[in-house]
């Protein structure tokens, strides 16, 4: 009778203790997302658009998607060289809100938006709800994606599509069935967005295979992702092939990414083509310098690996691609923001970086090695540092990996916290 008649005080105050936790997460939440939409539209207002390098050509694709012309540089000028995604979707907002940068400012905005959102949800599903509202935060004031608000560029859409279907695959209220149809499709939108993406399937089906136990349904999950991306790619394929007279999958620069980062001349970073290949068509010039690029790996394989090092480390070595492709800072502010302004960037990303290594050190004491390397977190941080590190490196090709760089320094954040407050408590204990 005694324990009848406290057990419904009980289930009420289990009750006002998830009610409690949920109004705390959505008001973190909102808070988050409101500061980090005021700093964005204030960098909006303070520098204008100025598209420069990939930028200017995606602008101009994207016009002349808009114009009814192709996707290409002019009149009878076709292109595949850079994927057809990011062109098409300023393409969409030109066609609405006719020739004005505003719609595709308030659309990196609101991508931003749904990428912290997104990455504190998939921290709080992999780790805890304190390490998603730092995630939250690091992303916040992160300057480099601050900048990118005023960049016509593909690095935004692509996390954004990213977060996505990851969100589908671990939060998604589906059979896992539906889920891998749905998947297929963000996973070839993500394609036509940067193909780097193609093999992602295989690392979850990997996934799905150490979580499962189990061989038969994860593979036949992946296989319907495959499909799905496949039938959804083929209709850019068949009128890629039919332009250059061979196949091309998404776009011409696989091959002269290769070279610019294995030639004898490399430093691993982008440089100019040389002047025969630059007189090609773009889809022959593609399998000419990729020819050129494998032969010289063949060739000399050691050198291939140490670069292939070499490169993991330029990939994270700074972060100014933000300040550099915003021209118009110095146009409307003078050369003396500049520097400051990489400065920042630069000190902004290094402290992350550093935390990020130490939250997955901490992972790795909690969980484990082997728990840890398998964590998707670290799967994504490891696969696109081997993708970029065997092709080119630039620093925004570190971009992908931002969103769990930032879980795992909220992690290491995290882990101090508590580490601080476990050294408080005796204290406490001892002053009561």
């Amino acid at each position: 009778m005694h324990n009848a008649g406290i057990k419904p005080y009980l289930d009420q105050g289990e009750n006002m203790k998830v009610l409690w936790h949920r109004e705390h997460w959505n008001a973190a939440l909102i808070s988050t997302l409101t500061v980090s939409a005021i700093l964005r539209i204030l960098w909006a207002v303070a520098v204008p658009v100025h598209p420069v390098s990939d930028s200017f050509a995606y602008d101009v694709f994207a016009q002349n998607l808009a114009k009814g012309i192709g996707y290409a540089w002019g009149p009878g000028n076709l292109t595949a060289h850079w994927p057809v995604g990011t062109s098409f979707i300023y393409s969409v907002l030109y066609r609405i809100f006719g020739f004005t940068y505003t719609p595709i400012v308030v659309f990196n905005i609101l991508i931003s938006l749904g990428t912290i959102w997104l990455s504190m949800a998939l921290a709080r599903h992999w780790f805890n709800e304190r390490v998603a509202i730092i995630t939250g935060l690091v992303f916040t004031f992160w300057p480099s994606q601050i900048e990118f608000t005023s960049v016509l560029g593909s690095e935004l859409i692509f996390n954004f599509f990213l977060l996505v279907w990851l969100a589908v695959w671990e939060l998604a209220p589906l059979n896992r069935w539906a889920k891998a149809f749905l998947i297929g499709v963000l996973a070839a939108a993500t394609c036509y967005i940067r193909p780097v993406a193609l093999v992602l399937p295989v690392v979850f089906c990997f996934i799905e295979i150490l979580r499962e136990r189990k061989y038969f349904l994860p593979v036949a999950r992946v296989a319907i992702i495959l499909l799905t991306m496949a039938v959804l790619i083929a209709p850019w394929s068949i009128r890629n092939t039919r332009l250059f007279g061979r196949f091309v999958q998404i776009s011409t620069n696989g091959g002269v990414n290769f070279w610019e980062g294995n030639n004898p001349t490399s430093n691993g970073k982008t440089e100019d083509l040389p002047p025969d290949a630059a007189r090609m068509q773009e889809a022959d010039r593609d399998i000419y310098l990729g020819n050129i690029a494998k032969a010289y790996v063949r060739q000399y394989p050691g050198r291939f690996i140490m670069r292939t090092l070499k490169k993991a480390v330029l990939l994270y070595d700074h972060e100014t691609i933000g300040v550099h492709w915003n021209p118009g800072l110095a146009e409307r502010y003078g050369d003396r923001v500049v520097r400051p302004l990489k400065l920042l960037n630069d000190l902004y990303w290094w402290l992350v970086l550093a935390l990020g290594l130490i939250g997955s050190g901490v992972l790795a004491t909690q969980r484990g090695i082997w728990a840890t390397i398998t964590s998707i977190p670290i799967l994504m941080w490891l696969y696109f540092t081997a993708l970029y590190a065997v092709f080119v490196v630039q620093d925004r090709y570190h971009f992908p990996a931002l969103p769990f760089i930032a879980m795992l320094a909220g992690v290491a954040l995290n882990a101090f916290a508590q580490q601080k407050a476990t050294q408080k408590a005796p204290a406490v204990v001892a002053a009561g």
